[in-house]
């Protein structure tokens, strides 16, 4: 629903707030919240969690450009799939983030954040090898740099806006930014040249890697106290997991086995034990990895941003023994039959009412 612009946004955004209140049940999210920690333990449950995306009508959205410099827009956007889930009624926890893109940590250390497109999420650009240097020295950043403040300011501006709704107040959880992980923050950091960088100047790539690491904590801890969010289970991405953060791995699948090895898996098990544990993501194939992120420790569950290139029966027959669980699992086809927790699931549908259908077979 695009926004008529005669209408003012703040007169908008507490008069859609209203509608989302009074339409949340708190009793279903709490059955939700049972039938998913159950899940994500390996324990039995009447039906696997299931997420399922499908346009709803009646709640205004902006373009990213406009959420990113207008927090009440960004507000409005984060609030819509929170809108959706209050009418589907399935499974998903309400969760909202400060969603200023990948980059918000790569731009405490000095990189430059473009938007490149409307709707497009922002380009992150390397810093040059003479600030990395600098950064090395200095041996520490400044969380509130770069976009950190404004990190924290949305977050605030979220908690005062919401606090006056008591359903919303309750049901709807602020999570962490994209803080990323380790490698991901120093590769974001040098840019390409960390792939060269590995071989060339190893030792260069660790002591980068102590520092992404420690922010990575640091900014993890500060956005936790301001939320109140434990780490025993934390949200994020419409669900709720095990331990405290999440790490993204993307860059990791262009790396051999042995590079993970050498320059991912101490620092993200250094972040996963100082934060409670976590869940780990990564894009693409990454069978190369694959192991060694089911064996890191701290590592409380997976999620693949391509399922359509994993084996969802091999994957479950190596994490159930660990007792991983399976994160957001596309529903493009039918799962193995012993498949029958330890996943959570997510799919689309046309509309509400196949949606419902969905939740019901």
């Amino acid at each position: 629903m695009r926004i008529p612009p005669r209408k003012g946004v703040a007169a908008m955004l507490h008069e859609h707030l209203k509608k989302l209140d009074d339409i949340l049940d708190p009793a279903h999210i709490a059955q939700s919240k049972t039938r998913m920690k159950a899940a994500l333990l390996y324990k039995p449950v009447d039906r696997l969690p299931i997420m399922i995306e499908c346009p709803v009508p009646g709640w205004p959205t902006f373009s990213y450009r406009e959420g990113f410099y207008d927090m009440e827009k960004m507000l409005l956007n984060e609030l819509s799939q929170v809108w959706v889930g209050a009418h589907v009624r399935d499974d998903r926890m309400y969760t909202i983030r400060a969603n200023y893109g990948v980059g918000i940590v790569p731009s405490m250390f000095g990189c430059e954040i473009v938007l490149t497109d409307d709707n497009a999420m922002p380009w992150c650009y390397p810093i040059s090898d003479k600030v990395v240097d600098e950064v090395l020295e200095s041996g520490e950043v400044d969380i509130e740099a770069g976009l950190g403040s404004k990190v924290a300011e949305t977050m605030r501006f979220y908690q005062d806006v919401l606090s006056d709704y008591e359903n919303i107040s309750r049901c709807v959880n602020i999570y962490c930014c994209d803080t990323q992980g380790p490698f991901d923050i120093a590769h974001l950091v040098m840019g390409p040249r960390i792939y060269t960088e590995v071989y060339d100047n190893p030792d260069r790539v660790h002591r980068l890697l102590e520092i992404t690491s420690q922010t990575y904590i640091r900014v993890t801890r500060a956005q936790k106290e301001l939320t109140g969010e434990g780490y025993d289970w934390s949200y994020h991405s419409q669900m709720m997991s095990r331990g405290g953060t999440r790490l993204c791995d993307d860059t990791a699948t262009n790396l051999s086995t042995a590079c993970y090895r050498e320059f991912l898996k101490g620092y993200n098990e250094r972040v996963l034990c100082e934060l409670g544990g976590g869940w780990v993501h990564y894009c693409g194939d990454g069978r190369q990895i694959r192991s060694e992120v089911l064996s890191t420790r701290g590592a409380l569950g997976i999620n693949f941003g391509n399922p359509e290139m994993q084996d969802i029966a091999d994957i479950y027959d190596v994490a159930s023994k660990v007792k991983i669980p399976v994160l957001r699992w596309r529903v493009d086809k039918l799962l193995p039959e012993h498949i029958k927790t330890g996943i959570t699931l997510t799919s689309g549908a046309r509309n509400l009412e196949s949606a419902r259908k969905m939740l019901n077979t």
